[in-house]
């Protein structure tokens, strides 16, 4: 594809009689590289382009991904036909009708990196600091982005690179996921350290304890805390707020968390893969306060559900249904260390994964912990826990949070974690109850 077939679709979308369209075309080249067992299992590369088509036609909406132009005239016959048998809307106003500018962003730097050599520091660091073995993948993307509106046009880049080890020693694991944007330099050394830390994880102890359900003090670490939020993002979008489909809904202005806890969404911190320099509309994005010390300050919006809120866009479209683009929790006063000194009886859970809402108007939920789940007393590890889930609610996690970390990572794994950075935190009374 080219950038005259995004301006052909354009057009001739407009000849057919859509009034207001927003197109993303999308080109994404990236390398990865996937080990287990210690040793290089594939090195694959792809070169991806994608165009997305948001149309509207007297209130009508119609979306399709172009992947091939040998399909574009198919593509646009059919969207057309849909929207006529279409009927109107209500969840769609407009896109943003206002001119907009946009800054100079963070142009390609697509990292040079030699993915062999970072994954050889990663299981080399595991194994030197105790791992009997490790498993993972890095990925180095770039991305080139157009998004071209019936009334502006933006471009950005965006991608970095990613890294994923898990370490293991005997029935014991731990793992690290971390992510490094444009304007960062990681060097091997910060991949080697990212496998010590796996290793240390999974070397943290060579017993194992077991609990009774119940309600736990427990130091979650950012993997945990970026699974939890990154799942609960969308509960933030005002669209799930209108549909009832959101814990958040009537919180607007209200304190939900200790006044410690503030929240953002952070599209242009370029340390991160999930910088973006505007929205699916063509607004420019912005670091948004969502939580501010401890209270709910914004929804996520579109210009659509902006104007049904009688607010303005946050630049967060999805059109019709808003969403975050690189989540950042605050870091705190007290230090890791000091936190699991006071973690005198409860647990500290490193990784969860297959976290599932049983209720999202009340965000009901329960996570595997995995990785890393320790019994501590006194500030001292007693043991590995296993078959236990976190059974709660999103909100009484919130309420009951203790104490913030000053330490944070740079956090993303798979479909568990989106980009984000967040902190260690302490939550009082967290339902534990047992998977097995």
């Amino acid at each position: 594809m080219t950038a005259d077939l995004v301006d052909d679709v354009f057009r001739r979308l407009q000849k057919e009689g859509f009034q207001e369209i927003a197109l993303e075309f999308a080109r994404e080249n990236v390398e990865q590289i996937r080990f287990s067992a210690s040793s290089t299992d594939l090195h694959n590369y792809w070169d991806e382009e994608n165009l997305s088509v948001f149309a509207a036609m007297n209130g009508r909406t119609v979306s399709t991904v172009i992947k091939d132009p040998a399909s574009v005239d198919q593509a646009i016959i059919r969207l057309k036909e849909v929207a006529l048998r279409t009927p109107e809307n209500p969840s769609f106003v407009s896109i943003n009708r206002e001119h907009q500018t946009y800054g100079n962003g963070m142009r390609s730097h697509f990292q040079s990196a030699d993915l062999q050599d970072l994954q050889n520091a990663m299981i080399n660091g595991s194994l030197a600091a105790g791992a009997e073995r490790a498993a993972g993948l890095i990925y180095n993307r770039n991305s080139e982005i157009t998004v071209k509106t019936s009334y502006n046009e933006c471009q950005f880049s965006t991608g970095g690179l990613e890294g994923v080890i898990r370490a293991f020693k005997g029935p014991f694991t731990g793992q690290e996921a971390q992510h490094f944007g444009f304007s960062t330099s990681p060097t091997g050394k910060t991949f080697e350290e990212m496998g010590s830390e796996a290793a240390a994880t999974a070397s943290a102890t060579s017993r194992m304890s077991e609990i009774n359900p119940g309600k736990f003090r427990v130091l979650l670490s950012p993997y945990v805390m970026g699974n939890i939020l990154s799942y609960s993002s969308g509960f933030l979008s005002y669209y799930a707020v209108e549909t009832g489909l959101s814990c958040f809904a009537g919180m607007l202005g209200k304190e939900i968390s200790t006044g410690e806890f503030s929240l953002y969404d952070d599209p242009e911190d370029y340390s991160g893969v999930g910088s973006r320099m505007c929205d699916d509309e063509g607004t420019p994005t912005s670091r948004l306060e969502i939580i501010g010390q401890g209270k709910l300050k914004s929804y996520l919006h579109s210009t659509s559900t902006a104007t049904r809120a009688g607010t303005g866009t946050t630049g967060n479209a999805g059109i019709i249904s808003p969403r975050a683009w690189q989540m950042s929790l605050n870091a705190g006063k007290t230090r890791f260390e000091n936190m699991l000194d006071d973690l005198e009886d409860g647990l500290l859970i490193n990784n969860a994964w297959y976290t599932r809402f049983q209720d999202y108007r009340n965000g009901i939920f329960s996570t595997v912990p995995r990785d890393g789940v320790f019994l501590v007393k006194g500030g001292e590890v007693q043991g590995a826990l296993s078959g236990i889930r976190i059974s709660d609610s999103v909100m009484d996690i919130l309420k009951n949070v203790t104490a913030i970390s000053r330490e944070r990572k740079r956090v993303k794994w798979w479909e568990e974690i989106s980009a984000s950075t967040m902190p260690y935190v302490m939550v009082d009374g967290i339902n534990i109850s047992k998977a097995f």
